[in-house]
């Protein structure tokens, strides 16, 4: 019988039947055999995603990307996906004025938690999981009471460790996300965990790999894809880590259309939470300056990811993402219609592309003297009777702008 194997999952033994390439792209001259060593192994590895095994000429793998892994999901999100009825009505609490002070203090407090938890466990010490709920409260209780404080914060600040950086903007994004979707706070906290810790196996990943500023070898992808298992790994060896937050650091990298690692499962197969991470985690690397590659605009990397929808990505999440952070999300830098460019510090729940925004440079491309709030729900034209709209979203530094000058 022939099965659809990921090559992570290969093992000296196996009959490889079939490739996902044709023979003649790869080293191998005879069309079926059975893998005899371990570089073996790892040639196709190098060559292929996925092969297919014959288990009657050889031995069986311990996951078949045709096999559904009976991985729980939130009924409740599930649900919502389909009939749009939040559980929780959430409204902002606080303008982002008056939330700003709690959440500069609650995000420059979990910056210095996590670099202490991911450090820990570099050196070989347990998953401290009290700490790592100390770091997720203060993050939740801002984000329920307005989303857009702490998020325009995450957008703004020296970022020193992509990783640990990465993790803390996953967490708030994940609220965020969780919050317009009406979870309740259970289970935003569930997510928020998981997504803080869905990266935790690259802790053991060398620091030459993952800072390292040119493309990877094939076999330094490998094992940067291997953090999902050494990740799953950790979280299972740590007393009280709920399944749910086991299953994000497991499926985040898995894609709607099957074409994710390590197994290649797809659709609703996957997890809601995991479907969820994949779409935060991805929005966020592509905005994000990282080792091997400058960061793009927020604005840009919401219309790739809607691109990708019911693609790699399940097009009512997509579609709820989008709507979460607005058509130019909060901390983006936009060029208006006037010529002015500024930076956008809060959304409007009700109509997204009227968000208020922090102008910075006037229609010259030369710095205000005094900065000005413009609430695009209120002021439709600037002083001359011109009608204002955001032109465009701007990648991060455009003329010259230093973000993090403006993290309050």
């Amino acid at each position: 019988m022939e099965r659809k194997v990921r090559t992570a999952y290969l093992k000296v033994g196996m009959y490889v039947s079939d490739l996902d390439r044709p023979w003649l792209d790869t080293p191998f001259l005879i069309q079926g055999f059975i893998i005899r060593d371990q570089d073996e192994v790892r040639t196709l590895q190098n060559y292929c995603e996925y092969v297919c095994i014959d288990t009657e000429r050889g031995i069986e793998a311990e996951s078949y990307m045709d096999e559904d892994p009976g991985l729980p999901t939130n009924e409740y999100l599930e649900s919502y996906l389909s009939h749009s009825k939040k559980d929780v009505e959430y409204v902002d609490q606080k303008t982002v004025a008056q939330e700003i002070p709690f959440a500069k203090t609650a995000l420059e407090d979990a910056t210095d938690k996590i670099t202490s938890i991911m450090e820990d466990v570099r050196d070989g010490k347990n998953l401290n999981l009290p700490a790592v709920r100390s770091v997720v409260e203060p993050v939740l209780e801002s984000i329920i009471r307005n989303p857009d404080a702490l998020l325009w914060l995450t957008r703004l600040r020296e970022k020193d460790n992509y990783t640990y950086s990465h993790s803390i903007d996953n967490c708030s994004l994940a609220i965020a996300f969780g919050r317009h979707m009406g979870l309740p706070k259970d289970d935003l906290r569930t997510l928020a965990i998981g997504m803080l810790l869905l990266d935790m196996g690259k802790m053991k990943v060398s620091d030459e790999i993952l800072n390292k500023n040119s493309t990877l070898t094939e076999d330094e992808f490998t094992e940067v894809k291997k953090h999902v298992e050494y990740g799953v790994e950790i979280l299972k060896g740590t007393k009280g880590i709920p399944d749910d937050v086991i299953n994000i650091a497991l499926t985040h990298h898995e894609r709607y259309d099957g074409s994710g690692y390590p197994s290649g499962i797809m659709g609703n197969i996957i997890p809601v939470y995991g479907r969820m991470a994949g779409i935060i985690d991805v929005y966020d690397a592509m905005t994000s300056k990282r080792p091997y590659s400058e960061a793009i605009s927020q604005h840009s990397a919401l219309q790739k990811i809607y691109n990708w929808r019911n693609k790699f990505f399940q097009d009512e999440l997509v579609e709820q993402f989008l709507q979460c952070l607005g058509v130019y999300p909060t901390g983006s830098l936009v060029e208006m219609n006037t010529g002015e460019v500024g930076i956008v510090l809060s959304q409007n729940r009700t109509q997204r592309l009227k968000p208020k925004i922090m102008m910075l440079l006037n229609s010259d491309k030369t710095q205000y003297e005094n900065y000005k709030i413009v609430d695009m729900m209120t002021q439709a034209s600037d002083a001359s009777g011109h009608v204002m709209n955001i032109a465009a979203g701007l990648d991060p530094g455009a003329y010259g702008i230093d973000a993090a000058e403006f993290y309050l």
